[in-house]
């Protein structure tokens, strides 16, 4: 795909005539060749899906294959202590990488000839919260939505009355030294407060990463609801 509006990435096909699709984001630091093979992982005959492993579009200084959905050190300040002008860069780089995802979702999509409805997505860290980014932004109800090990980064209400009725998938390790447990707690307050129709799971002894029972788990939750 030769089109700055896209994102590009491997993919994982073992059907030949899928009638769902599985659109995974990676992590900071990551990318998608790294982080398709978990498709494998979680893939099951009675899914019928294709899976794609989209590249974050911004790529990281001296780090040639490492890539972001946005910039943790906007103005070289950490994410964390940011102030006013830095969370409006980092909300602007969002907007546009959540927009990259939506316009690539629907080009792929259109190519099967299927719904947004057909389509989940699954993002793992910092691809966590732009899967929930993504849900917030799309005018389209999809299929269904995961978040690994990640949070959600606003307060505000949403306003999108499709996002709400959209099932949402949310696990984290309590052994999670990269995004604290309370990343956990906080998003799963946020997702009742707001009436969102979530499913969370607070994985014992997990570190941030993506073990064997989050996979079980989410291909349940992907069974039951896409």
């Amino acid at each position: 795909m030769e089109n700055s509006e896209i994102l590009n990435g491997p993919s994982f096909c073992p059907t030949e005539k899928p009638t769902k699709l599985i659109f995974l984001l990676h992590g900071y630091g990551d990318n998608g060749d790294n982080f398709v093979h978990i498709a494998g992982n979680f893939n099951h005959e009675e899914l019928n899906a294709h899976y794609f492993a989209l590249n974050a579009p911004n790529l990281i200084a001296n780090y040639p294959t490492g890539r972001e959905w946005f910039n943790l050190y906007p103005n070289n300040i950490y994410i964390s202590d940011a102030g006013p002008e830095e969370i409006k860069i980092i909300r602007s780089e969002i907007r546009i990488s959540t927009k990259k995802i939506f316009n690539t979702i629907n080009i792929i999509k259109n190519k099967y000839k299927l719904k947004f409805s057909d389509c989940f997505v699954t993002g793992f860290s910092q691809g966590g919260m732009m899967t929930f980014e993504l849900g917030n932004y799309s005018e389209e109800q999809l299929g269904g939505l995961a978040i690994l090990s990640g949070r959600i980064m606003t307060n505000e209400s949403p306003t999108n009355l499709k996002f709400l009725k959209t099932p949402l998938f949310i696990s984290h390790g309590d052994n999670d030294n990269v995004l604290n447990i309370d990343n956990f707690y906080s998003s799963c307050n946020y997702l009742k407060e707001n009436n969102f129709l979530f499913e969370k799971h607070l994985l014992k002894g997990d570190s941030h990463t993506i073990s064997p029972k989050a996979i079980n788990l989410l291909q349940k939750f992907i069974k039951k609801n896409l």
